[in-house]
């Protein structure tokens, strides 16, 4: 139930061996590196500064541009890899062998030139098909376009909106002289193009005319030669930017092959950040660093024997309690209690002063689990498609613990199933019943009357009441284990008579009130009662003043505690409720898979149950697991944790090797 106990660690080491500590830290991963508890404006610190953070810089520059080549290579050359990707095993000398990297780097930056003399043909791309686009309007007009008149004749290049009357203009413009000549070009949805050539002497007046129906003018200039010449041209040249678009396309894409390259300097980089990170937090001097950081007790032996081969000192002194609050927390993990890990994260780590619940709390987990979702056909599947997972892709971090956790709970899935009949509900039974069979004889899963072979251990559907019951009571275990957990950290604290008022006065209740439906009330039950009302009076009104207090605080002691575990216990009726669902659920769509079959040769029949069983089952499992996951999760939560969890811990954090793209394993 303990948490790992931590020291505060306290290191100076030489400036020139400050790179292969840190090297030599992240490799063990048994040091997070803190913020050092100093002041740099006292003089006796006064040489100590923080490092440069260039170095810093460049790490997030350099794993910047590896994601970015990534995800260009991702673009333009989408890898055709499955749903489960098994990561690369590397030795840590691999991961940082520095020309390795050096080409991975000018990898990604080939990729990234690439992609940016893409984008600058796709600008260029975009700019050749606007002045395509502007010179549209233009194309019936066989007029070369830099046609602008001379002292004697004025061409416009016009528009109007495309809803004025343009019959309406050309008459204005033949009123206003007779010396000018209005060509229709085009109209697009929102202008009307065309070209006026007409005497410069009554050049406004043609303006004047057509100002009413929303004359402008088109700028045209810098073209030689008509619309179409231009057009041609720009056709040509937007061919020969598409010719070296799908070049560039094709360079960046043969760049495919080292996506697994880029990958593992992306994961190096990380490992570059993290240090440089770490570094950031030292202080030091033109000769020496200053570190401080936290290390678990179990890792110091190891740590001292790796520092003693270096010039620097140390010590490590365990936190005063006044310091648990900003003192890391470390769960204890083994096999079994590891996936639990993503439950308490998932709510909140526990203080360092408080309980590690994840040994307490998978029995129970694990249990609840498979007590709901409680079928053997179920329970294999969930576990067999986590085993797939868990041995294909080896997961890490939360998904990982989830994976296993899962594991773990489809096994207990199964078991129980299996003892309580289930498989993929009444499958056996109805299946059999389709065909006209005999029903076979099979332990707690087809128990034909007269048999003679055990059935269900606990049968939901013919004995819910049962079923309820036990669940209840299991449920009253769990909250007795966190009373007694609650007890135990009130001892270790020094606060024994807490403990046996506020905790042991509620087992006594429990006690009277078994004793009681044992039916041996009469020989124990009145002592058992009194006891529990003095203690209850003493335990309860310890700390109230006066009598009208003492019997307040009594009286509302009792009334909280009654309905406070009443409403505990009953919430564990979930369980039941949850077999219940997911056993009927499944039953309905074996009676749908059988319906359409009953009548059938069993050539037909039997394909179109299995079609309908399939898709019914395989949502049946879907909602199960999701709603079994939260109902199981609640329980620990809401009614566990509040016996005697103290949370507020923060994660422990050290300087190791975290990778996403490969996996590292212990050189020999």
């Amino acid at each position: 139930m303990a948490i790992v106990k931590m020291k505060r660690l306290r290191l100076m080491g030489m400036r020139s061996d400050r790179e292969s500590l840190l090297h030599l830290l992240q490799k063990l991963g048994c040091v997070e590196v803190d913020e050092p508890a100093i002041d740099l404006s006292d003089p006796n610190w006064s040489a100590l500064a923080k490092p440069d953070g260039r170095d810093l810089s460049n790490a997030k520059e350099r794993s910047a541009l590896l994601n970015h080549a990534l995800s260009v290579l991702k673009k333009y050359a989408p890898a055709k890899e499955g749903l489960f990707r098994i990561r690369p095993k590397l030795t840590e000398q691999e991961l940082f062998d520095p020309d390795f990297y050096r080409q991975g780097l000018e990898t990604a930056q080939a990729v990234v030139d690439g992609e940016r003399e893409l984008a600058s043909l796709t600008a260029e791309q975009g700019k050749l098909q606007t002045q395509k686009a502007a010179l549209a309007p233009w194309l019936p007009l066989d007029v070369p376009l830099e046609l602008s008149g001379d002292e004697n004749v004025a061409v416009i290049f016009g528009t109007i909106s495309a809803k004025a009357d343009y019959a309406a203009m050309e008459a204005a413009v033949a009123q206003a002289s007779d010396l000018t000549s209005l060509t229709y070009a085009s109209a697009d949805r929102d202008l009307q193009y065309f070209l006026l050539i007409c005497h410069k002497d009554v050049e406004e007046a043609c303006c004047e005319a057509m100002r009413e129906f929303g004359f402008s003018r088109s700028n045209v200039r810098g073209w030689t030669g008509t619309a179409a010449d231009n057009d041609r041209m720009l056709d040509n040249q937007l061919a020969v930017v598409a010719q070296k678009m799908d070049e560039t396309k094709e360079h960046i894409a043969s760049f495919a092959p080292h996506r697994e390259a880029l990958r593992r300097c992306v994961d190096r980089a990380v490992q570059d950040i993290a240090r440089e990170e770490a570094k950031s937090r030292l202080v030091d001097s033109e000769c020496a660093f200053f570190l401080e950081g936290w290390v678990p007790v179990p890792d110091e032996e190891a740590l001292v024997h790796a520092l003693s081969d270096y010039t620097c000192c140390w010590e490590t002194w365990a936190p005063e309690r006044e310091e648990y609050p900003s003192v890391p927390v470390k769960l204890k993990s083994n096999l079994l209690t590891e996936p639990l890990t993503t439950i308490t994260t998932m709510y909140s780590l526990p203080a360092y002063d408080g309980v590690d619940p994840n040994g307490l709390m998978m029995p129970f987990y694990v249990f609840f689990f498979g007590f709901m979702f409680a079928d053997l056909g179920y329970g294999l599947i969930l576990a067999a498609a986590t085993l797939f997972i868990q041995w294909k892709i080896r997961p890490k971090g939360g998904f990982g613990q989830l994976v296993r956790l899962m594991i773990m709970c489809g096994i207990s899935s199964a078991v129980i199933g299996l003892l309580t009949g289930g498989f993929f509900s009444d499958f056996i039974v109805r299946f059999t019943d389709m065909l006209g069979l005999p029903q076979p004889v099979i332990p707690f899963l087809s128990v034909p009357e007269g048999s003679g072979v055990p059935g269900p251990v606990l049968d939901v559907m013919g004995n819910p009441m049962s079923v309820l019951v036990f669940s209840l009571v299991v449920g009253l275990v769990q909250i007795v284990v966190g009373m007694a957990v609650k007890f135990w950290m009130l001892c270790r604290d020094g606060q024994v008579l807490d403990a046996i008022l506020d905790v042991g006065t509620w087992w006594v209740i429990f006690v009277g009130i078994a004793l009681f439906a044992l039916g041996v009330g009469n020989v124990a039950g009145y002592p058992v009662v009194l006891i529990l009302g003095c203690l209850m009076l003493l335990g309860q009104a310890r700390n109230a003043k006066g009598i009208g207090g003492k019997l307040g605080a009594v009286i509302g002691g009792v009334y909280n505690g009654v309905t406070g575990y009443f409403g505990d216990i009953l919430s564990y009726s979930r369980l039941m409720v949850m077999m219940l669902a997911g056993s009927v659920i499944g039953q309905v769509f074996n009676i749908l898979a059988a319906m359409p079959g009953g009548g059938l040769p069993p050539a037909v029949g039997i394909p179109i149950f299995f079609v309908i069983f399939l898709v019914g089952h395989s949502f049946n499992i879907g909602l199960n697991i999701i709603g079994t996951y939260v109902h199981t999760s609640r329980l620990q939560y809401l009614e566990f944790f509040k016996q005697f969890y103290k949370e507020g811990g923060r994660p422990w954090r050290p300087l190791e090797l975290n990778t996403k793209y490969v996996d590292i394993e212990e050189e020999k």
